[in-house]
């Protein structure tokens, strides 16, 4: 089948988007990323008000994964630039609701590989050389490198349960 032609699937899904009455903010830069591994698309909001919206490669030329799933990537994307929506609740939430409900798609936060119709992804081994865990609810953060965070890791709060409480091993 080959490559996936991404510039018609873009406007189909602004097309989609726009005709439900919801409006996506200016995007400047659309990126095709060769290189992202661990996930299928990123939204970044740029300092001058605009967005730059960057699709996995993989999701457009392998054949497995459907247009329909694809296309699921590209909106989550989009509405990622409406008003209020970089994060995935209130109205990001209820735009994708009204997406899947239109269209029937299955748009949501977190998408896996195997429902993209293709195996998970797997890392490959990482050189991990600090091991940090939370005290209070047994968190646990691997680092590759040395940072402010290795370094002064008892100034900083567990994001899952607000403890000041890391203990560190060096591997």
């Amino acid at each position: 089948m080959g490559k996936k032609d991404f510039v018609r699937l873009r406007q189909e899904c602004l097309d989609e988007i726009t005709g439900l009455g919801i409006q996506p903010g200016q995007i400047k830069d659309w990126t095709i990323n060769t290189r992202a591994r661990s996930r299928w698309g990123q939204c970044k909001k740029e300092t001058d008000g605009t967005y730059s919206i960057q699709i996995a490669d993989r999701l457009l030329s392998d054949d497995r994964i459907s247009e329909k799933a694809c296309k699921e990537t590209i909106i989550h994307e989009v509405l990622h630039t409406c008003k209020d929506c970089m994060k995935h609740t209130g109205k990001w939430k209820i735009y994708a609701d009204r997406m899947n409900s239109e269209y029937g798609y299955d748009i949501k936060r977190i998408t896996s590989g195997t429902e993209k119709g293709v195996e998970n992804y797997k890392p490959k081994h990482m050189a991990v050389k600090y091991i940090l865990t939370c005290g209070g609810c047994g968190a646990t953060v691997y680092r590759k490198r040395s940072s402010k965070f290795t370094k002064y890791y008892r100034n900083y709060r567990c994001t899952r349960c607000g403890a000041i409480a890391w203990s560190r091993r060096t591997v």
